[in-house]
């Protein structure tokens, strides 16, 4: 028998929270952003930024039905990379900034680890 999967509206405050903050640090022109530089920082900023993301669209759906938990993690790692191409669209209007395909790649991989180790902590 499967369960029907409740909604809980306020369990996706964190992750619009999370992509208010995304939004707002995309939306500082390049020569406002005091982000270290060095060692590529900035595409491990971009992996903790959607792994965070990732974390609370999976706080916003918990629980996760068992027959649901493989589509929850894909369609939320898809989410989290299509919202980071929306972002690096919209900081390519930001003066200073442009979109670059190499941070959508820190995206993916930062939600994927995240949705990953959940889903492989599911599965044990």
């Amino acid at each position: 028998m499967r369960h029907k999967a409740v909604i809980k509206p306020a369990r996706f405050l964190p992750a619009f929270g999370m992509m208010t903050a995304i939004f707002f640090v995309s939306s500082q022109p390049g020569d406002q952003l005091a982000l270290p530089t060095f060692l590529n920082f900035d595409k491990a900023w971009h992996m903790l930024e959607y792994g965070i993301l990732a974390a609370t669209c999976l706080f916003a759906f918990h629980p996760v039905p068992d027959h649901a938990k493989t589509k929850t993690a894909l369609e939320i790692i898809l989410f989290a990379t299509l919202y980071g191409i929306s972002d690096e669209f919209h900081q390519s209007f930001v003066p200073l900034r442009m979109a670059c395909v190499e941070d959508v790649v820190a995206d993916f991989l930062g939600a994927a680890i995240i949705v990953g180790l959940w889903w492989w902590r599911q599965r044990r």
